[in-house]
């Protein structure tokens, strides 16, 4: 208690100059701890990780670019292919078929369509008549093999299958 009024407001200016050195060097620090251009300027990792930030943005940029300018995989199949050589190709050979087929109709008409046509007619109706007659007796043939195929295997299987038939 032997402290005077007087020492003891010193000892509080001097505290309080304490704090105040104190508290602006806290505050210079959080200001230059939360100022990006002071930040950009003397954190190393920051500056790296903007520019791996930067290179990424624009590789990507560069890739969507290219990829837009790439074409399509039924454009890279076309031309792969040739297939615009090869629709001219079909062109070509369309209209070559087409005037052998006139041709053909000139020449049966010079020598006589009526006959031609007749002969041709008869033909088809014949092969169509071979062709249906071939298949059914195909199915009767069938069905008789799968009647000897599904009966019995021996000749006591027979005698029974013959008696059950009886009945």
């Amino acid at each position: 208690m032997g402290q005077t009024s007087t020492e003891a407001k010193r000892e509080v200016e001097q505290t309080r100059a304490h704090l105040g050195e104190t508290l602006e060097a806290l505050q210079l620090r959080a200001k230059r701890n939360l100022d990006v251009k002071t930040q950009l300027q003397t954190n190393r990792v920051l500056q790296l990780a903007i520019g791996g930030l930067i290179l990424v943005v624009t590789g990507f940029a560069v890739f969507g670019y290219r990829a837009r300018r790439r074409r399509s995989p039924a454009e890279q199949l076309v031309r792969k292919l040739k297939l615009n050589d090869l629709r001219g190709r079909l062109d070509d050979f369309r209209t070559d078929a087409q005037a052998w087929a006139s041709a053909q109709r000139r020449i049966v008409k010079a020598d006589g369509k009526a006959k031609v046509e007749v002969q041709s007619k008869e033909s088809i109706g014949r092969r169509l008549l071979v062709s249906a007659a071939e298949a059914a007796l195909t199915a009767l043939a069938t069905g008789y093999a799968r009647r000897l195929v599904s009966g019995a295997s021996t000749p006591h299987e027979r005698g029974h299958a013959a008696v059950s038939k009886k009945r």
